[in-house]
């Protein structure tokens, strides 16, 4: 089995070793500079650029051609992409599977829509690779996946409005006065969407509001891996995950770093949590 991601995957060290696994970038724009989102795309140069540019960014989906070069090979393919509500990708990656039918035959290839980004689509991945081991059949997994996805809780914490501005889901002047009264965003995904779901004054409060809106929701944690993945704030995940596993119980957690497209949109000390 292969598995392509696209960029908007926080890839871990064990995924960027597994040669199984495949990731299709998208594209990243800082004012007329283009850069693609690939794995050894230099991040601290990168993030260096967005701290000098809070305006001018532009993402866009990878190609269908892309996406049809990575499903070769005579294995089953499982596509992840960024929620179909904030990217294009998705579309490209089921338009690259009718490209791919017509111009190699049919195979079997199964477009994962993740509704969520970063850590989330890096779960999926994982349980993907979990479901492979464990001997199921292609329309097995296909059935598992889905479940697996429609069950998945992402939030992110920001640090700043500015993306929250700069893709119209904030009115500038609340999202300046939020800021001048040092009130924290907390968003979380939606059945795809990227939503304000709750404010809090300063980070340690963000925290908790995050803790208390989890606990009425998930019952099981203790049966769930969390991810924690950072946009140059390492000290700031290590922190989250200490009050979170100190409340909440998670099975395990682990701390990743944000790719270029999620440096983009959760911006410098930004924090996407998925589990």
């Amino acid at each position: 089995m292969k598995i392509v991601a696209d960029s908007g995957c926080d890839f871990t060290t064990e995924m960027k070793n597994n040669s199984n696994i495949v990731q299709v970038p998208l594209t990243l724009q800082i004012n007329d500079e283009i850069f693609s989102d690939t794995l050894d795309l230099d991040i601290v140069n990168f993030r260096n650029k967005l701290r000098e540019n809070k305006k001018n960014r532009k993402t866009a989906a990878p190609s269908p051609q892309l996406y049809v070069d990575a499903y070769g090979g005579d294995e089953d393919v499982f596509v992840v992409t960024l929620s179909s509500h904030l990217s294009g990708s998705y579309n490209s990656a089921v338009t690259a599977q009718d490209l791919y039918f017509d111009d190699y035959g049919k195979k079997n290839i199964f477009v994962v829509d993740s509704k969520s980004a970063s850590v989330g689509e890096t779960l999926i991945v994982n349980k993907l690779l979990e479901l492979k081991e464990k001997g199921l059949s292609f329309d097995e997994i296909k059935e598992e996946i889905c479940k697996f996805r429609d069950n998945l809780n992402t939030y992110f914490i920001l640090e700043n409005y500015d993306s929250l501005v700069n893709t119209g889901r904030l009115n500038p002047y609340v999202a300046k006065l939020a800021a001048l009264l040092g009130i924290v965003p907390i968003c979380g995904a939606d059945d795809g969407h990227a939503v304000l779901t709750a404010k809090a004054k300063g980070m340690k409060k963000a925290y908790l509001k995050l803790i208390d809106d989890i606990t009425k929701k998930c019952n099981d944690t203790e049966n769930r891996v969390l991810y924690i993945t950072h946009i140059d704030a390492l000290e700031k995940a290590n922190e989250l995950k200490e009050i979170m596993m100190s409340k909440l119980n998670f099975k395990e957690c682990h701390i990743t770093e944000g790719s270029g497209l999620c440096s983009s949109y959760a911006d410098i000390g930004g924090l996407i949590i998925s589990f």
